[in-house]
């Protein structure tokens, strides 16, 4: 029953890899959602399937649960929702919770087990980077505006969080493989990611976390790094001009361009700081007055407008700008907070420890570049929010995959093309 029921999930959380990047979705309403994700129905599918035949083989308790932290979450999320002005907008919020960090998160834990499915799950997550990256790839080349560069999501925000989040991924492997197909493959996907990557501050988030891999692996992998980003900047100076606005003077500039208000005509618009930095006041205030339990799950956006002030609230803004951890405390309240902070600290400690298991390029690839990951999920966070549509799957397969690799190392088939290698004894050897 058991081999029955793998041989029918497997193919099936495959699939679910390489259609998880997208934001493609039906909304029941045009304007006020939700917006239900295609994927997201596929997934819930895939993990109705998967709990019926759990508890068919009575496998309860073999399933690798989400830790203590995230049940605070999900607990705090519920009580702060109770109180909240829509409660529509806090059911589906703490809906996304479960299903992306319970249920997925179980699924995929429970399915890949072993190095051999681990890997396959890695190479499908890249095919689907591929096709993402090519995506963003023909909008640079054809689109007048950067803000259209953004592959198969519906900004450049939320593409650039992406990858942030799964390109270190792809450059662990690839610094740690002997394979010269899969290191060549990830590095062009890498480079390529790199160039359509038109949210500046997520762009820098990724190379600082590709950085401490690139130090901590060696200083000759530091030394190739450090060229290999010298040689980007140059070319993106000289002769990418979306590069350079997007990484240089966008980030540098703090002033929101363009129209700010509905000025009438002739009038100069006012001067203001970029709303996703001035946001941050407000949000801290909203975090202050509402310190137990926030102003309700999901309902962040309903109540940040009344906390400016005396702030200008400026009507032009980014999509999916907002620093994560301040939307967390501000709607869940300080206790959501800790308790957000806590389970990323979870996976966080997992994936540091997770390299001793590795035996090979192969598994010391996976370890590395799931490490990068947790680094940029954490990072890119303050800036943005990996907490959307399209992204959470991807998220969940990232944590699944560091607590699978935790609770049973590396055993299983390994991969067939890393069969040769030699295995690596330290995080450290060449």
């Amino acid at each position: 029953m058991r081999e029955r029921s793998e041989q029918l999930l497997w193919p099936l959380v495959i699939v679910l890899v390489l259609v998880a990047p997208s934001q493609y979705s039906y909304a029941l309403d045009p304007k006020d959602g939700p917006f239900i994700l295609y994927a997201d129905l596929f997934a819930a599918a895939i993990v109705g399937l998967w709990a019926i035949l759990v508890l068919a083989g009575r496998r309860r308790d073999r399933i690798v649960r989400p830790p203590a932290a995230l049940w605070a979450l999900i607990g705090v999320a519920v009580l702060s929702g109770l109180g909240a002005t829509s409660l529509k907008s806090a059911a589906v919020e703490i809906a996304q919770l479960v299903l992306y960090f319970v249920a997925v998160y179980a699924l995929l834990a429970d399915v890949l087990r072993g190095q051999h499915r681990i890997v396959v799950a890695a190479k499908a997550l890249a095919i689907a980077t591929t096709v993402v990256v090519a995506v963003a790839l023909y909008q640079y080349l054809t689109a007048a505006d950067a803000a259209d560069v953004r592959g198969t999501f519906g900004n450049r925000n939320v593409y650039g969080a992406y990858l942030a989040m799964v390109l270190p991924l792809l450059y662990g492997i690839a610094i740690w493989t002997r394979d010269t197909v899969h290191r060549s493959w990830f590095l062009v996907v890498v480079a390529a990611g790199a160039v359509t990557m038109l949210a500046g501050v997520q762009f820098w988030c990724m190379a600082l976390v590709m950085l401490v891999l690139s130090a901590l692996k060696s200083l000759r992998a530091l030394s190739y790094y450090l060229l290999a980003v010298a040689v980007f900047i140059a070319i993106a100076v000289s002769v990418l001009p979306q590069n350079r606005i997007a990484l240089f003077s966008e980030v540098a500039d703090p002033i929101e361009r363009g129209e700010v208000y509905h000025v009438p005509a002739g009038q100069e618009p006012p001067t203001l700081i970029k709303k996703r930095w001035l946001e941050w006041q407000p949000a801290l205030s909203m975090l202050a007055d509402n310190f137990a339990l926030g102003v309700g799950t999901g309902n962040y956006q309903l109540h940040i407008g009344s906390y400016y002030g005396r702030i200008p609230n400026a009507k032009k803004t980014e999509p999916d700008t907002n620093n994560l951890y301040l939307v967390i405390g501000s709607s869940m309240g300080f206790p959501g907070l800790v308790a957000f902070v806590a389970w990323l600290g979870h996976f966080w400690r997992l994936a540091e420890r997770n390299w001793q298991q590795a035996h090979d390029g192969w598994s010391m690839g996976i370890c590395w570049g799931l490490l990068g990951s947790v680094y940029a999920i954490a990072v890119v966070n303050l800036f943005s929010s990996l907490f959307v549509r399209g992204n959470s799957v991807v998220w969940a397969l990232i944590f699944a995959m560091v607590a699978s690799v935790h609770v049973r190392g590396f055993e299983g088939r390994p991969a067939l093309e890393e069969a040769d290698d030699t295995p690596q004894q330290s995080r450290g050897e060449e």
